[in-house]
């Protein structure tokens, strides 16, 4: 037998990851003492190195281009003591002097000008060193003009990435800003040191006349490094109280004040700015004593603080905050469509270094595609936003992201790609700063020279993964040449893919928090906050999704709306025409940021987040549209935002708060607050497909085909494990859930063919593993990733851009079915159902039965969501199996329209007229007052609500979201992110009405929507001959007058006993009445007879119900067995739970003497 087990390839990626960062950071080779100043700017691209060559003397060398544009340079150079701010993205902004500090050292007179053409590649040495007092390290480089005042700057960083690290102590309050403590951690040959970075200042009004002086623009505090204690445990607590902290960091034993914590006492008092924005004050230091070490900052149960003391109080802390180490942001995108696959890795050591670029695009399998590619392929840009996910798979899906992420507004004359610095192009033009340069690097072409493409490894010095310009979460765009027209070829977007952040290790994603604000009168829209979780001091990416006017009172796009974050969760003043929203309070302004008599805005502005009320979102962002058309949000509404200033998590988190948009003309009774809602958690998905069910044959399978996803705007994590294999052949999701009664349950009489919704042919699919995802079905997991041919065991994990855990293509609620090899043959399957921790979450199900004998569906409509522990829900997934009444109907209407009604129905939903049927339901649910100022305008109705805008729509009309349902087809999945379960806002106790076929108006069909609940029992009965578990089932039913939904067995666990004597089974009990149908049934087994029926049905009662049945129950003993004195009880394990939780009850009964435990 074949045994074959997948390896795992993690270990090599973390080694490849490894090797290319050592490539980014090192082209030439390097050691502890090399660096290296990376430049393109002003017409100037390339690089200076350092190198200590001996104690005294350093080699330099430049590596240098002029452009066409500024063909004669002629510089001044020297080294300024601050380093390069690399999230400014202007670049005189950047290189002011006053930004980059004191001058250090000058080469102009040892080592002349440096000048172009002459200079390109010359070395140079001069005496100097690089680290120590009058060292180069961590500074800056700043090149001027000689004839104009321009100047070029570039921070000194280390070759080697290994060799230098950075941590970071942000405070919030009463002062803010952050120190930077950058450290060269020693090596052989070469010593340590360490630079501090400090740029703080005051959020609240100062006194005048501090220290002697009104005139004084900065306030001068003692500062240490104190260490919590390790028995007390005092590093949770928060940097709001710095009072728990006793010991200063003194790790030597040095004694009071001369620790390596005693800061003051060796660099001197730190300042703090009175008005940063008017007069900031940065300083540095150089400490050689202070060798922090990643160890430091990571000891378990200690932790580093950071402590300022009140300049009037000195024995009085002021502000404190945690020293947390500062990791390499990475982020990724993968390229998974038209045969093309890759990825681009963008990594930035910290703020005050570059950005790094890793392409590795292609088709390894296909040298004909990838010479496609390398020919047609014109450009690489950063879009704005990323791409909407529910547009993926139609042709606009990579028009939703924006234009090119250009924040300075550049014009599009700007020279050739290639052919001019990078300050010259847009952000997100990266073929513009990339194309031709770095020459010196690795780098992969298949055609050299001749193509636009992009491969192996870039610098780029205005591209930052930080501050308020960043890239993090945008969108990478490709073009390509559109030669239709040889007289007139054009750029066309080929594909598109969003970027996420990654862990330090390059291989897993950076684990990411998601809230979310669902607008829904009189706007609706939905905004997205993300930040990674448990890190509150990152920034934060907020997306408007969309924002539409929605009560029907305007079809006008309006513009320059205020919005906020608020204190306080809004009550139901969100839709009163007077005074709304007033219960969100004020502006949310936990540091208490206070400028005494001026206005709390008056010194907010964007560069400076931590000076504005945290609330206080348009003074730094911007202000919002709000379409007046679903046509037109795209275009209007739809922004993206980077905030260092807005925490998800922790002490200070936004989540709970309210969001509160303003319109400034509006009503006076009203107010100036347009429309507020709650922010709300948005939290991952994952699935687990684990409880197997053979079809027909004997169920070896064992393991689990796992899948997880931050956000819709991430990709999927799959997870593969099983064992048990036999002679397999492919495995894919299938449209709908398992039906466990089934003897057969994966046939395609239930589970029907693989999720398509793209409706790829799979005849036209390349072989397994040689395509890209949108080459295959949805759902065919084996021919994207690989089969299971000649394995007994298989397991690997992989991700997947186009398998969504969100949106109305989710495969949540579907099922894996794995195949045999010969003939495809269906071999197992199992649904993929929702994996949750039951501390986090509890899983919510509802079911409306269409069971009346004289009804006009028979069937159900069952509702599952899940209900986070702050009260956020999940879409809800629907699943629908109904047909026309009659046991043997075969009859099929189709596009049936389908809606919630408010209220529950009765006998009403039985009778003749379809006038009167349903009557009692009421009218279709609208608990948001959607389109209230104009409820008669249906077409302006219909025109707005779609599902591309759920919101729009009443919460009720489901036909709407999700389309029309047929009675006698297939059984369907959706998913609809606007149908909540659970009260205040509910569908249970609500009711479905299904409307006639082909759309009519007429009322059709309806039942009432209940919890549905699952009761599970053991139950052992006496076989007698020719026992058929079917037949007894439906004898079972027939007594209880219950349809076969509401109660079922799971055919894997039943067997025989006793030689065939007896017959074990698990019965379900499901639906509203689930106890008390498995309280019924236990006294049917137990005395043969039920007087009355457990469902009652309103208006009906069935004269020919048959009140008895003949089965009874087995002991678990034989009979034929001697009895002995001595009697133990038998106790049978559960074997047949699901591992992932559900909301099912055990039922504990009596079926004999002794007592069955589950």
């Amino acid at each position: 037998m074949a045994h074959a087990i997948v390896p795992q390839l993690g270990a090599l990626r973390a080694l490849l990851f490894a090797i290319t960062l050592f490539w980014i950071a090192s082209p030439r080779g390097a050691d502890a003492q090399h660096l290296i100043a990376y430049i393109s700017q002003r017409g100037l691209h390339g690089e200076i190195t350092f190198r200590q060559m001996n104690a005294t003397t350093v080699e330099i060398k430049a590596s240098l281009e002029a452009t066409l544009q500024y063909p004669v340079q002629v510089w001044s150079w020297a080294v300024r003591r601050f380093a390069v701010d690399y999230s400014i993205i202007d670049p005189e902004e950047r290189c002011k002097l006053d930004r980059l500090g004191a001058p250090v050292m000058s080469f102009d007179e040892d080592l002349e000008y440096l000048v172009l053409p002459g200079n390109e590649t010359s070395t140079w040495k001069r005496n100097m060193q690089l680290i120590g007092d009058m060292g180069i390290w961590g500074k800056s480089l700043v090149l001027t003009e000689v004839d104009e005042d321009v100047r070029v700057c570039a921070t000194i960083t280390t070759i080697q990435n290994s060799v230098e690290h950075m941590a970071e102590a942000r405070f919030n309050t009463p002062v803010a800003g952050s120190v930077h403590f950058r450290w060269l951690a020693p090596a052989e040959g070469a010593n340590g040191d360490t630079l501090i970075y400090s740029d703080l200042y005051h959020i609240k009004e100062q006194p005048v006349d501090l220290e002697g002086s009104d005139k004084r623009s900065f306030t001068q505090h003692h500062w240490k490094i104190f260490v919590t204690d390790i028995f007390r445990h005092d590093h949770h607590r928060t940097e709001d109280n710095c009072n728990f902290l006793e010991l200063v960091f003194d790790p030597q034993g040095s004694g009071p004040g001369q620790g390596i914590g005693d800061l003051d006492m060796r660099l001197g008092r730190i300042a703090v700015a009175n008005n940063a924005l008017k007069i900031p004050k940065r300083s540095s230091f150089r400490d050689a004593q202070l060798a922090l070490l990643p160890s430091d900052l990571t000891i378990p149960h200690r932790t580093l603080y950071l402590v300022i003391f009140d300049n009037q109080h000195p024995d009085t802390y002021l502000a404190c905050t945690k020293i947390r180490h500062v990791q390499p942001l990475i982020y990724k995108t993968f390229i998974n469509s038209g045969g093309v696959k890759g990825k681009v890795t963008f990594t930035q050591r910290s703020k005050f270094d570059p950005t790094f670029l890793n392409f590795t695009l292609g088709a390894p399998l296909s040298q004909h595609v990838s010479r496609k590619f390398a020919e047609d392929v014109a450009a690489f840009r950063l879009h704005s936003m990323p791409p909407v996910p529910h547009r993926i798979g139609k042709e606009d899906f990579c028009l939703t992201t924006g234009d090119m992420h250009n924040p300075r507004d550049l014009q599009e004359k700007v020279p050739p790609p290639g052919y001019g610095t990078q300050e010259q192009y847009a952000v997100g033009d990266l073929s513009g700063k990339l194309q031709g340069r770095n020459k010196a690097y690795w780098h992969q072409y298949v055609l050299p020279g001749t193509s636009s493409e992009l491969s192996g490894l870039y610098w780029d010095v205005f591209l930052p993964l930080q501050g308020r310009y960043s890239i993090a979460q945008r969108s990478l765009v490709v073009y390509t040449f559109n030669r239709t027209d040889v007289q007139n070829i054009t750029k066309s977007i080929w594909g598109c893919s969003s970027l996420s952040q990654y862990l330090r290790n390059g291989i897993y994603q950076q684990p990411m928090f998601t809230a979310q604000v669902l607008f829904r009168y009189p706007v609706v829209g939905r905004v997205i906050f993300r930040q990674p979780a448990e890190q509150p001091w990152q920034d934060t990416t907020v997306l408007i999704e969309y924002l539409i006017q929605a009560d029907g009172s305007t079809q006008n796009t309006t513009f320059d709306h205020r919005w906020a974050i608020h204190s306080s969760a809004p009550g139901k003043d969100f839709y009163d025409w007077q005074q709304r929203c007033l219960s969100a309070g004020g502006v949310h302004n936990p540091f208490k940021v206070d400028w005494g008599n001026r206005s709390a805005d008056d010194l907010c502005q964007p560069q400076l987040p931590a000076m504005c009320r945290m609330g206080a979102l348009d003074a730094r962002l911007g202000r919002l549209s709000i379409a007046g058309r679903r046509r037109t949000a795209q275009k209007y509404s739809r922004r993206m935002f980077v905030d260092g200033n807005l925490p998800l998590s922790g002490r200070h988190s936004i989540l709970g708060k309210s969001l509160v948009i303003y319109e400034d003309n509006g009503p006076k009774a009203r107010g100036e607050r347009l429309a507020c809602s709650a922010v709300i958690g948005h939290y991952r998905r994952k699935v687990v497909a684990k409880d197997w069910y053979a079809n027909g044959d004997e169920l070896t399978v064992s393991g689990r085909v796992e899948i997880t996803q931050q956000s819709e705007y991430d990709v999927s994590n799959v997870e593969v494990q099983l064992k048990g294999l036999k002679n397999n052949g492919g495995y894919h999701i299938h449209k709908t859930p398992v039906e466990a009664n089934l003897a057969f349950p994966c046939e395609a009489s239930t589970l029907y063919g693989h999720w398509n919704p793209f409706e790829v042919k799979p005849k036209s699919s390349p072989p397994p593993r040689q395509g890209t995802s949108d080459q295959y079905e949805l759902g065919d997991l084996s021919g994207k990733f690989g089969g299971l041919n000649g394995l007994t065991q298989y397991e690997d994990s992989y991700n997947d851009t186009n398998l969504p855990l969100f949106g109305y293509n989710s495969i949540i609620g579907r099922s894996v079915v794995i195949h045999k090899h010969q003939r495809n043959a269906r071999w197992a399957c199992s649904t993929l159902e929702r994996g949750y921790s039951p501390s986090e979450a509890r899983e919510l199900r509802a079911i409306a039965s269409f069971h009346h004998p004289t009804g006009y569906a028979y069937g159900y409509v069952k509702m599952t969501q899940l209900i986070h522990n702050d009260g956020s829900q999940s879409e809800t997934v629907i699943e629908i199996k109904l047909r026309h009444p009659g046991k043997n109907d075969r009859n099929s209407t189709r596009n049936h329209n389908w809606q919630i009604f408010v209220n529950p129905v009765g006998v009403d939903a039985a009778v003749k007229p379809t006038s009167t049927r349903c009557v009692a339901g009421g009218y279709v649910w609208n608990p948001f007052y959607t389109q209230l100022a104009d409820p008669l305008n249906l077409d302006l109705y219909e025109q707005e609500c779609a599902p591309d805008n759920p919101l729009r729509c009443y919460v009720g009309d489901v036909g709407a979201r999700m389309g029309t349902i047929d009675l006698g087809g297939e059984r369907v999945v959706f998913t609809d992110a606007n149908f909540p379960l659970e009260a205040p806002v509910g569908a249970i106790g609500r009711s479905i009405v299904i409307f006639g076929p082909e759309q009519s108006h007429e009322r059709f069909a309806c039942a009432n929507i209940e919890p549905d609940h699952n009761v599970i029992k053991y139950i052992n009965l006496q076989k007698p001959p020719r026992f058929v578990v079917a037949q007894f089932l439906e004898e079972l039913r027939s007594v209880m007058g219950i349809p076969e939904w509401m109660l079922d067995v799971d055919a894997r666990k039943t067997k025989e006993l006793h030689g065939g004597a007896c017959i074990q089974m698990i019965i379900h009990f499901k639906g509203p009445l689930a106890h008390r149908l498995e309280m019924d049934m236990s006294r049917l087994i137990a005395a043969g007879r039920l007087d009355a029926p457990s469902l009652f049905i309103p208006g009906y009662v069935n004269q020919k119900r048959k009140p008895t049945i003949s089965y009874r129950t087995c002991g678990v003993r034989d009979t034929n067995e001697k009895r002995t004195k001595s009697f133990k009880g038998r106790f049978s394990s559960s074997s047949f739970a699901p591992i992932e939780p559900k909301p099912f009850v055990i039922a504990i009964i009596v079926i004999s003497p002794i007592i069955i435990f589950l």
